[in-house]
This record gives C-alpha cells, sequence and structure tokens, in this order.
C-alpha cells in the first residue's frame, strides 16, 4: 500500500472520528437531558431519533473496519 492510499485511508478515519464525536455529544445531551425531563426522554424513543443515532454508529463502526481491513488484510 503506498503513501497515497495510507492517506486516504486516514482522510476516511477522521470522518469516521467527527461523525463519532458528534454521536458521543448527542449521547451526552440526551443523558442529561433526561435525568431532569421524562417528557423529552419519551419524545426521544417514540419519535426514532435513537434508530438515527443508532444507524449514524453502525455506519461508522463498518467505514472504520474497511480501513482496517483494507490496511492490514487478513491473512488465509
Amino acid at each position: 500500500m503506498d503513501e497515497k492510499e495510507l492517506l486516504k485511508h486516514a482522510e476516511t478515519l477522521t470522518e469516521a472520528w467527527e461523525s463519532l464525536k458528534v454521536g458521543i455529544d448527542s449521547l451526552s445531551m440526551i443523558i442529561a437531558l433526561t435525568r431532569d425531563d421524562k417528557a423529552w426522554e419519551n419524545y426521544y424513543f417514540e419519535s426514532r431519533l435513537a434508530d438515527n443515532l443508532s444507524a449514524s454508529l453502525s455506519n461508522i463502526s463498518e467505514t472504520m473496519l474497511a480501513v482496517s481491513d483494507a490496511i492490514c488484510p487478513e491473512e488465509d
């Protein structure tokens, strides 16, 4: 793998990290809000907003695994 390919993978991982940071910040806010506001907690889960966060985190995980496999493929 040449330097150009490694740089591209590094950029992909940076984008994944930025998305992950948004997810972490969202979870922190949700935890803070639901401690004092049960109505907001009900709204969050009933409106399926949690599904969006779950899908986003799954996409990040898949991206990071794909980059890892590209850089260090499994040996047969």
